[in-house]
C-alpha cells in the first residue's frame, strides 16, 4: 500500500513536471514584440516591399492600378530616413498600363504608442510607361504615410494614404489627354508595406 502511494506521488510530480517542460516550450507572441522606440535609430537600414492597389480614383482615367515597389532606406540620424525604391506598375480598365522607374525619397518616423509608429514619406523619381502605341517618360512626385505596426523586433506591416502625381510633357500619364500636368493626372489610394530593419 505505502508503494502504492510512492507510486502516486511520483507519478504526480513527473505530470507536473512534464507539463510545466511544454508549456516553457510553447512559443509566447507577445514575449519579446516589436517596439515603435526601436525603430528609427540612426545608422539603421530598412528592407521593405509596398504594394498599393488602387481601384477607382485617378483625375485621367479610369484604371484598376497595381503598384509593388520594393524600396531601402537608411536612417542618417534619429528617426530622419532617406531611401529609394523601384517602381513597377501595371494599370487595368480605360487602357492598359505598364510603369517601371526609381524614385528617392525621406522619410520621417513619429513613435505614436510603445507598438505604433507613423513614417510620412515624401519622393520623387522618374518612370517609363507604355499603353498601346504610345510611350512616355514620367517624373513621379509621391506622398505617402503610412501607419506601422511593429509585429516583432525588426519586423513591421503597415498601411496608409498615398498621393501620387505624374508629370509628363507629353500627356502620356495614364490615357491624360491634356498635354501638360495641371493637375489632371492625380492618383489617391491606400498603401500596404510589409518590411524588416536591423
Amino acid at each position: 500500500m505505502r508503494g502504492n502511494k510512492w507510486t502516486g506521488l511520483a507519478l504526480v510530480a513527473g505530470l507536473a513536471v512534464s507539463s510545466q517542460a511544454v508549456a516553457a516550450e510553447e512559443p509566447d507572441l507577445n514575449s519579446n514584440p516589436g517596439r515603435a522606440s526601436s525603430f528609427g535609430n540612426a545608422g539603421q537600414m530598412v528592407i521593405s516591399q509596398e504594394l498599393n492597389g488602387f481601384i477607382g480614383y485617378n483625375t485621367a482615367s479610369e484604371v484598376f492600378l497595381v503598384r509593388l515597389e520594393p524600396s531601402a532606406d537608411y536612417f542618417l540620424q534619429q528617426n530622419l530616413s532617406v531611401g529609394a525604391s523601384a517602381l513597377v506598375a501595371f494599370g487595368f480598365g480605360d487602357s492598359t498600363v505598364v510603369g517601371l522607374g526609381v524614385a528617392g525619397r525621406v522619410g520621417y518616423h513619429l513613435p505614436l504608442s510603445e507598438r505604433v509608429s507613423l513614417w510620412p514619406k515624401v519622393g520623387f523619381g522618374v518612370q517609363f510607361g507604355h499603353i498601346p502605341d504610345n510611350s512616355d517618360v514620367n517624373f513621379v512626385l509621391d506622398f505617402n504615410a503610412p501607419l506601422l505596426f511593429h509585429v516583432t523586433p525588426n519586423f513591421f506591416v503597415g498601411a496608409g494614404p498615398q498621393v501620387r502625381a505624374l508629370i509628363s510633357d507629353r500627356g502620356f500619364s495614364l490615357g491624360a489627354d491634356q498635354g501638360n500636368f495641371s493637375g489632371s493626372d492625380v492618383t489617391i489610394g491606400i498603401t500596404t508595406t510589409v518590411g524588416g530593419y536591423f
